[in-house]
């Protein structure tokens, strides 16, 4: 085998790839990943059999061929190669590959090809198509609202929830403390359903799809275990959580009595400038006061100290002393894209509601810490 490539081409595809890769294998073929190349196309391929990942790249192919190489170690050194363009060859024969770039070069042990568990498809019921970066953007509202690695240690919150009703798709997050909602339209309907992926599957999704091709879809197949993405050069493959995910509609409060709107971005670096006080608390705790015409943000450490910060907002209804962790609440104005961000209330012990103005099709609720 020998070939050449872009380096910016591969990086990104090995970054995508090295999801599905094995962290503990139980045979050291799953920590390698799987590389052919033919005519002008590079074929690479991980799977951990929960999730089965192929992603192509162009290529300059002079010899075609097949190897598995450590996913870990070649990720590494092509990462650091000096050059644009990387050269590689097996042609010395043997269980190595040369990789060469700029007048440096690394020689990598290689595995037998067909040891390794090529990703299959696996059988579905149904699918349906999403624009790609309608995919991404409700991924992105969503998938940081999922339990992390000390939170809830149930499979059910470690991934988001898809629901379809005829032409309109949700996606749903939520580690029990906070909730993320964000919904699309599809271009056509569908049969109702809804499913639970992984988020270190969307995450991959995410980070592959080109936010610039807005005129492409994805196309999802499922059944009741598992679920494929199909889009450009890419073919995912993963196993499905089970268990029947939270009644969220249930959290979503009705009714307020103090509604905020403020500026989106002030809002944000004040409670990230104050979070770095409460980074030191237990619960990484932010007090918010909304009264008069702005909200006071605040923070204190008995072992470090008090930060705070005022900013402008416009206040309707009652005053209201309330704690959230601070993390929650920076994480939402992130993703928030408008200049205002809306936030709806009702007392110091209930969720708070946060979406933006003339905005339907999105809501954040996050749980209020008791102090």
């Amino acid at each position: 085998m020998k070939f050449s490539c872009y380096k910016s081409d591969l990086t990104e595809a090995l970054q995508f790839v090295i999801r599905a890769v094995a962290v503990k294998p139980m045979t050291p073929i799953l920590a390698g990943i799987y590389l052919k190349a033919d005519g002008s196309m590079l074929e690479l391929q991980a799977n951990n059999f929960s999730t089965g990942i192929i992603t192509r790249i162009p290529v300059n192919t002079e010899v075609p061929g097949e190897i598995v190489v450590s996913g870990k170690r070649f990720q590494d050194f092509v990462r650091n190669m000096p050059d644009d363009t990387i050269t590689f060859s097996d042609e010395n024969g043997g269980n190595t590959v040369v990789i060469e770039s700029g007048g440096a070069s690394v020689e990598l042990l290689t595995m037998a090809a067909g040891d390794f568990p090529t990703v299959k498809t696996p059988e579905t019921d149904s699918s349906f198509k999403i624009r790609t970066t309608a995919l991404k953007n409700l991924i992105r509202k969503t998938i940081f609202a999922v339990a992390g690695g000390k939170e809830d240690k149930r499979p059910i919150f470690k991934g988001c929830c898809f629901e379809i009703k005829g032409d309109q798709i949700s996606m749903i997050a939520t580690n029990a403390h906070r909730l993320a909602l964000a919904k699309d339209q599809l271009s056509e309907s569908y049969e109702d359903c809804s499913f639970v992926v992984p988020a270190e599957t969307l995450r991959g999704i995410m980070f592959r799809i080109d936010p610039s091709d807005i005129d492409n879809y994805v196309t999802i197949n499922y059944s009741t275990r598992f679920l494929t993405f199909t889009f450009d050069n890419v073919f995912v493959n993963a196993r499905l959580i089970e268990g029947q995910f939270p009644p969220y509609n249930k959290v979503i409060p009705s009714s307020s009595t103090t509604q905020v709107s403020v500026n989106t971005a002030d809002f944000r670096n004040a409670v990230e400038f104050v979070s770095l006080m409460s980074k030191e608390t237990e619960h990484n705790t932010v007090k918010f006061v909304f009264a008069g015409g702005g909200v006071e943000i605040s923070s204190n450490s008995p072992e470090v100290g008090d930060a705070g910060q005022n900013i402008e907002a416009e206040i309707e209804g009652d005053d209201l002393e309330i704690s959230f962790n601070g993390e929650y609440i920076s994480d939402v104005l992130k993703v928030i894209d408008s200049e205002r961000v809306n936030i709806a209330l009702s007392d110091k012990f209930s969720p708070a509601a946060f979406t933006a103005p003339g905005n339907d099709k999105y809501i954040y609720i996050a749980t209020p810490i008791r102090s």
